[in-house]
């Protein structure tokens, strides 16, 4: 007989340190659970992340919850847990993946343009992330793009609002961003070792 499981979608965020991914990945282990997909980042000096994990059915999201907040002193951490919707997350959508790239000197609204462009033509953000150099700025993000969308028509309208912005800017299909800006698929490409 096949055991029942519950899925959930877990977040921690606290102030940084080393050790807490151990502290998370050893607590929810503890509780039966096989962590089958997570995301892990630092942004000005908070730890976050987010993860999926298969538990016991007997284990609850407040199982979950209380356990986690045990792991941490008091009041430090805020962690939220859910049960994993897996109507809305295996929804079929005939999207294709786009690397974006932004790169320019910072300034106010530029992150609120952005998302609004985006946002209008129904293309979902999956990923950002930001760096600063001094004033310098570089946004590098991963979207979908519906497959209605003309993509060559939102290039040039994405590049369009970078020069509004005064940024320069890129939209690559993933598969070729990876290709030449990772050096491993470039030597599988040529056929070196």
């Amino acid at each position: 007989m096949k055991n029942e499981t519950n899925r959930y979608v877990i977040s921690v965020l606290i102030a940084d340190r080393p050790g807490i991914l151990q502290d998370v990945t050893s607590t929810v282990t503890e509780l039966g659970a096989n962590i089958d997909g997570i995301r892990q980042t630092v942004v000005a000096g908070y730890f976050t992340v987010m993860l999926t994990a298969t538990l016991p059915t007997q284990v609850s999201a407040t199982d979950v919850q209380q356990r986690m907040l045990k792991s941490f002193p008091s009041g430090d951490a805020s962690i939220t847990v859910v049960a994993y919707d897996y109507t809305r997350a295996l929804a079929k959508r005939h999207n294709e993946r786009y690397m974006v790239t932004l790169t320019g000197d910072d300034h106010t609204g530029i992150l609120q343009a952005v998302t609004k462009f985006f946002a209008e033509r129904n293309i979902n953000i999956e990923d950002w992330n930001v760096e600063f150099s001094g004033a310098h700025i570089t946004h590098v993000g991963q979207i979908s793009v519906p497959e209605m969308l003309d993509v060559h028509q939102v290039q040039i309208e994405f590049r369009h609002l970078a020069q509004k912005l005064q940024l320069n800017a890129g939209m690559q299909h993933e598969g070729i961003f990876r290709a030449i800006s990772e050096v491993g698929p470039i030597r599988s490409l040529l056929g070196q070792k």
